[in-house]
């Protein structure tokens, strides 16, 4: 699996190869960092030096120094995260001196720190590099449980099943349970060519033919090498190729077919000689001396094993020398993990004092959150007898509401049968009295006799049919039944057809109509509750002008509203007599000018269809000096002027 994590990848880089560059550039990082107190950069270019000593001069001592110091400075910062890859360098520094207890413990630390991090790619990374050195140590249950560890993640990281089933599969195999080891191994190969991975599919495949030369399956080996060595010939992995001939070579040993195993053996000298496999030219060697000279050929036996003596003489002394070196610096070394058994100490004593601390802050809050919860008991029954308070107030004002309103309904009740029985029946009574002596009486009324009656009869019948109509609208007006769907229309339009309708009933008293609502103005309303305002505040201005006299109709816009007038100068009303106007819960009533009777319905009728349009109605008047009915449409309901209109001035002006 390739790492992602920027942190992995700077780790990982520091093991191929350095050039002097790199170095200078570490060490310039460093000064650097110490003139500017940023210890955050010191501590990280202390590591980059020490993995530069680490891996290029393999000054052991030296390079634990660095780590030590920049783990000091990390700690002091509380950072965790950077100590985790401090902790994994200091782990490979054992891993070099061959202290593979001490290295263990420093990736125990690691994978300690960097479980609060979540981060899964790092923890992976950690776990089988733990697993790799229990496995080392002979911790086999412990190597196994870290790879199961692995298998958490499979979810999250590609790979990481597949690495994890074939290390398991090579701890099974040491501790001789080959079926066990065969199926994980399986399982792997599986997962690694469900991913393309070559490499790792030839090495799955190489190792399952070693399992089957455990097993005595030699079918199994042969087949599984050569197609191992296949892959590994079409990708160039030249280190692979050296492995699987050498192999398949001693599979053609073991079976005595020399000559073939004399073929593969050669072959696996040309990429080992050339990728400088000393462990691979010696199998080489080794089997190529035993080959010849068990077909006979005792030169070329013998010639072939002076190669491997040698080769090996020379790998035994580099081996001899890199462990006297690194025995020597495995006593300097060791000598420093005191250093980080302290930093261990003081950083696992300052976790406890946060752990106590956490736990008395814990407990605090829950001493607080207990008190908020009484206090907040508290307030809930203090809030729920106010709200029990104001539930029986409500219920209290509610009551009394119903009593205002049962008693406007019985006004509403007492006015409409007054209506009913009293301004009902007086234009039917007259209407009666006149049928009766134009029957009783025709051929002795005078032709000037019988036009008054007849005048009087058309009378009395406007009167009773605009009783009926009033009666009509505000009994649905009651009942719900009209529906105040606004349409848009032109006010002054809907003025103008008024005025052409009660002109003639205007004439009759030789009254004026002067409409002065020029300009055309748009609103939203219902048109036809509008329309019976407007007309019934006309013909009330008529039946209260006295001959000769005058009504203007008036139109603007004023205050956020859209104000409508009609104004006569007929007689006028006294303040006493305007409070009790639009109430239908008293009794009053006025005779025109020409004694034309109302029940003030009509009045009550515009007041609600007012309102109904988000209006208000009003009047103004002084006895003698005629009156002034206004209402208003809110101006918000208003539209642009209708296309052909004049366009007045925006609303908002």
């Amino acid at each position: 699996m390739q790492p992602v994590d920027p942190q992995i990848a700077w780790f990982e880089s520091f093991f191929n190869s350095h050039t002097d560059q790199q170095v200078k550039n570490a060490k310039s990082k460093l000064v650097q960092a110490i003139s500017e107190n940023n210890k955050r950069a010191e501590a990280m270019a202390r590591k980059e030096l020490g993995l530069t000593q680490l891996t290029t001069t393999h000054a052991y001592d030296s390079a634990m120094d660095y780590f030590i110091r920049a783990l000091v400075i990390e700690d002091s910062l509380l950072l965790k995260s950077e100590q985790v890859f401090t902790y994994i360098s200091i782990a490979t520094v054992f891993e070099y001196t061959y202290d593979y207890h001490q290295s263990a413990r420093a990736l125990q630390e690691a994978l300690l720190l960097s479980e609060d991090s979540g981060n899964a790619e790092i923890l992976v990374f950690i776990l089988k590099k733990l697993g790799k050195m229990n496995a080392t140590r002979a911790n086999y249950d412990t190597a196994f449980q870290n790879f199961e560890r692995m298998l958490e993640y499979k979810d999250e990281l590609s790979h990481v099943e597949a690495e994890a089933l074939f290390h398991q599969a090579h701890i099974l195999t040491k501790q001789d349970k080959h079926k066990e080891a065969l199926k994980l191994h399986k399982q792997a190969l599986t997962l690694f060519r469900k991913d393309q991975d070559k490499a790792m599919e030839a090495q799955s495949l190489n190792d399952i033919a070693a399992l089957y030369r455990l097993m005595k399956n030699e079918t199994r080996v042969l087949a599984n090498h050569q197609v191992a060595l296949a892959i590994r010939k079409e990708i160039g992995d030249k280190p692979g190729i050296a492995q699987s001939h050498n192999n398949i070579g001693i599979h053609f040993y073991e079976q005595r077919l020399y000559d073939s195993a004399i073929i593969h053996f050669q072959a696996a000298l040309a990429p080992a000689h050339e990728e400088q496999l000393a462990d691979q030219r010696s199998i080489s060697y080794d089997f190529l001396a035993q080959c010849y000279k068990a077909i006979g050929d005792f030169e070329t036996a013998l010639k072939y094993k002076d190669d491997y003596v040698a080769i090996n003489e020379m790998s035994q002394g580099e081996r001899n020398d890199r462990q006297v070196f690194a025995s020597q610096n495995r006593y300097e070394v060791g000598k420093k993990q005191t250093k980080i058994d302290e930093l261990e100490t003081v950083r696992k004593q300052r976790e406890q004092q946060l752990a106590f601390a956490k736990k008395v802050r814990n407990f605090l809050v829950l001493v607080i959150a207990l008190a908020l919860i009484v206090v907040a008991l508290i307030i809930n029954q203090y809030v729920q007898k106010k709200r029990s308070n104001k539930i029986l107030e409500a219920a209290h004002n509610k009551v009394n509401k119903q009593n205002i309103e049962l008693q406007e309904l019985n006004a509403t009740k007492d006015k409409f049968f007054s209506i009913i029985s009293h301004d009902l029946k007086g234009p039917l009574n007259s209407l009666t009295s006149f049928s009766n002596l134009l029957i009783n009486y025709y051929e002795s009324l005078s032709k000037e006799e019988v036009q008054m009656l007849a005048r009087d009869f058309d009378k009395s019948l406007k009167n009773l049919f605009q009783l009926l109509e009033n009666l009509l609208e505000w009994s649905r007006s009651q009942t719900g039944n009209i529906e105040f769907k606004p349409e848009v229309f032109d006010l002054a339009i809907l003025l103008g057809e008024n005025k052409s309708l009660l002109e003639a009933q205007a004439h009759n008293k030789q009254i004026t109509l002067v409409n002065k609502a020029e300009e055309s103005l748009s609103v939203s309303a219902h048109k036809q509750s509008i329309n019976t305002v407007v007309r019934n505040l006309i013909s009330n201005a008529i039946k209260f002008t006295p001959e000769g006299g005058c009504i203007t109709f008036g139109l603007k816009r004023q205050a956020g509203e859209v104000i409508v007038s009609i104004a006569d100068n007929g007689i006028g009303m006294k303040p006493e007599i305007l409070s009790k106007l639009f109430r239908i819960d008293t009794k009053h009533t006025t005779k025109g000018t020409a004694d034309e009777k109302g029940t003030g319905l009509g009045l009550i009728l515009c007041k609600e269809f007012v309102e109904k349009n988000g209006g208000r109605i009003w009047v103004e008047s002084e006895p003698g000096k005629g009156s002034v009915f206004l209402f208003s449409l809110p101006l918000d309901a208003m539209l642009t002027p209708v296309q052909g209109a004049p366009v007045l001035a925006t609303i908002n002006k």
